[in-house]
């Protein structure tokens, strides 16, 4: 962190006075509200639009650049409060003859050396011209395809970034309203960390729009001493268009950006920073200081923060007495910018001494920001699967996942389930005949995390639960899952992430962040070292049958066994079947070892078990295509090859013959990856592992079809009755 000027640090010498809670309440509701918002820079409207309705009482003017600006009181002194609307984004540049979107940066010279992978294999969101927002994902590498950490292939840059809306050619994206030109931002979600602190997209860019239109709609303008004119102003990262044209027009006495400070490293914890411009007079950013030391809280003063400048027109027309004030921001321009909303109080409580006014109205009831909409209405097995992406159980933490399978499962076979010493879930039926004896297994664990140790300063050291890339998950939010629910927390970055590209390692050291200062503060949250962590899921529709989730592997195989118990009548199965919902496939198979190991002791082996997971799809232009080519929509697919298993040919082509007589879509190939049925091989039982297609594997981006997950359901019945 750069050094800020000792002499201009007030330390706290008594309790600091909270703010009114009611107002810090507003202010976090205005902050999650526009940081949820898009507005890539030079595309604000969705910003522009929301400030024209929520200002409208103080009739705001709106230019044909987005720039919003409200004029208080008059005479003089004239005061100018500023602040940018805007943020990083990316563009739509083309669309692909298969159906991906290609993209430029906005701005097209970047951040910093992050900022592309911090995409990848992310849901995004598209602006339209139409005004909504179709949902979207990054492609991703494939974990199961990629265990080089050395791959040159990451998204790291935009030649590497493809964006999967689900379509399979340019009309189905047309289709869908978006089309060359549409900004796209990362789908937003804000959340509260402890100690009130807010953490998401685009925070810390918001962070003086909140503060700014809580003092207009909050503050007593008949106690406002002259002029005050707020400027809400687009286009920052274009060269500070917005910014240039109101300097051009407006000739205030003072100037005060509202904003994160760029030249400062300063994270939450810092109190109200305040800084003098580089080139102006310190006169003012010192009258500042004073006056939040007046009010007994912290003040920091970084180094002076450099001026904005026109791209083309040069140094802009700042008055001497300008300064530039926000609060810190950890992690700025990531998917996890953190600021605390108690200093956004004190910040606001500056601005308003400043003009000369008292805060104490609340704002008007606004209707909810409009959200991403289901393109179509799911089938049973869609709506089955949606239930158990929204379950988290990492692996030896499955226990919510049984009971949410067990509870979907036909009543007979509600009966009939049991669970093993292992935790594996095990639905038996049929008879000893003779015909082959089958098992079919799936497995219910993710992958994630789970809290190693709990640090003095309160950081969560994690241990990894399953293989991952894991450039697909550090600086994102990940929960906490305790035993009086989930926690948020930010899974952190390097602090170096600003200037140092991304660099692989096998022994990562994961940390995790609350909010909270101490380990006792963590365990006031109710977390505890063995509490299992993931990332936020969330169950996605893109176009046609296309869907995106996390953890697809393998609740789809989880649902597939499920929806096929519902197309079986127990009464007329003539031979030995069992359907297995395993444990812990992801540390290595150990549910499936159990059971395998405990039916050898009891002499039921089975003579054929059909591991039904993942194949994980080359589908995607960032993987080879020389193998791993099963293709989203054309059916599920015999799992042939992988690193854990050769099926017979024979048994692969009695799967594809019996799929074609009853008319299901299938594929047969070669991918990697281990598959449960492995555990069965050295019992005498012959593995014929069966999946879906797959894209982005291991990752929050990961797209199937649902077509392919209806045959898998098929299939599997097919087999008992047929094979």
């Amino acid at each position: 962190m750069k050094r800020f000027l000792p002499a201009l640090v007030l330390a706290l010498l008594a309790v600091i006075p909270t703010a009114a809670v009611d107002e810090v309440n507003h202010l976090q509701a205005a902050l999650r509200q526009l940081a949820e918002m898009p507005g890539v820079s030079g595309y604000e409207e969705r910003v522009t639009e929301w400030l024209a309705m929520r200002l409208a009482e103080f009739k705001p003017a709106v230019d044909n650049l987005g720039n919003v600006t409200v004029t208080l009181g008059s005479g003089a002194p004239h005061r100018l409060l500023i602040t940018a609307i805007d943020e990083p984004g990316y563009v739509v540049s083309a669309i692909t003859p298969d159906g991906y979107l290609r993209v430029q940066r906005l701005p097209q010279a970047g951040v910093h050396p992050w900022f592309d992978l911090l995409h990848s294999a992310q849901p995004v969101q598209i602006l339209t011209r139409r005004g909504g927002l179709v949902p979207g994902v990054v492609a991703g590498l494939s974990t199961h395809l990629h265990r080089d950490l050395s791959v040159g292939e990451r998204t790291d840059n935009p030649e590497r970034i493809f964006i999967d809306v689900g379509a399979r050619s340019p009309e189905e994206v047309r289709q869908l309203g978006v089309d060359l030109l549409d900004p796209l931002t990362l789908e937003k979600k804000v959340y509260v960390l402890d100690r009130n602190h807010l953490a998401g997209p685009t925070v810390g860019e918001r962070l003086g729009v909140a503060v700014l239109v809580r003092l207009i709609e909050g503050m007593d303008t008949s106690k406002l001493n002259g002029m005050l004119t707020v400027a809400f102003v687009g286009r920052r990262y274009l060269g500070h268009q917005g910014l240039d044209r109101l300097l051009r027009r407006v000739e205030p006495d003072d100037v005060v950006f509202v904003q994160r400070l760029e030249g400062s490293d300063a994270g939450p914890g810092n109190g109200v920073l305040v800084a003098t411009l580089k080139g102006a007079e310190t006169e003012l950013a010192s009258e500042l200081v004073t006056l939040v030391a007046r009010s007994g809280q912290m003040v920091s003063v970084p180094l002076p923060e450099p001026a904005p400048r026109g791209r083309y027109s040069g140094a802009l027309p700042f008055p001497q007495r300008s300064a530039a004030v926000g609060v810190g921001v950890r992690f700025p321009h990531t998917p996890v910018e953190i600021v605390s909303v108690d200093e956004l109080a004190r910040l606001e409580e500056l601005l308003a001494a400043y003009v000369g006014v008292t805060i104490g109205r609340a704002p008007r009831v606004f209707p909810e920001e409009r959200k991403v909409t289901a393109i179509s209405t799911l089938s049973p097995a869609g709506l089955l699967l949606l239930s158990l992406v929204g379950t988290y159980g990492v692996s030896g933490y499955e226990e919510p996942v049984v009971e949410r399978i067990r509870n979907a499962l036909p009543e007979w076979a509600q009966e009939w389930a049991t669970v093993d010493s292992a935790g594996n879930l095990i639905v038996a039926l049929g008879r000893a005949t003779d015909k082959p004896s089958l098992v079919f297994v799936a497995h219910m664990d993710e992958i994630g995390w789970v809290v190693k140790e709990i640090a003095e300063d309160g950081r969560l050291e994690l241990a990894s639960r399953g293989g991952f890339l894991d450039e697909h998950f550090l600086g994102h939010i990940v929960l906490v899952h305790t035993a009086g629910g989930a926690v948020p927390a930010v899974l952190e970055l390097p602090e170096d992430y600003r200037s140092q590209a991304y660099k692989p390692a096998r022994s990562r050291v994961y940390t995790a962040w609350t909010g909270a200062r101490s380990g006792e503060e963590v365990e006031r949250l109710g977390i505890r070292k063995g509490d299992s962590v993931t990332v936020p899921k969330k169950f996605r529709q893109l176009t046609g049958s296309r869907i995106n989730g996390r953890s697809f592997d393998d609740r789809v195989g989880s649902t597939a066994l499920a929806a096929a118990l519902w197309e079986l009548d127990p009464a007329t199965v003539d031979r030995e079947v069992i359907f297995v919902w395993a444990v812990e496939e992801e540390i290595g198979l150990e549910g499936a070892k159990v059971f395998a190991e405990h039916a050898a002791a009891e002499g039921g082996v089975p003579d054929f078990v059909f591991a039904v997971d993942t194949f994980v799809s080359g589908d995607s232009p960032l993987e080879s295509p020389r193998f791993a080519q099963g293709r989203l929509g054309e059916g599920f697919v015999v799992r042939a090859v992988d690193n854990s298993n050769v099926a017979p040919r024979q048994w692969v082509d009695r799967v594809v013959e019996i799929a074609r007589r009853n008319n299901i879509p299938a594929q047969y190939g070669v991918t990697s990856g281990g598959n449960d049925g492995a555990a069965f091989v050295p019992y005498g039982s012959v593995d014929v592992p069966i999946g879906w297609p797959l894209r982005y594997s291991h990752s929050a981006g990961e797209v199937a079809d649902l077509k392919d997950v209806e045959a898998l359901a098929r299939i599997v019945a097919a087999l008992v009755r047929e094979f």
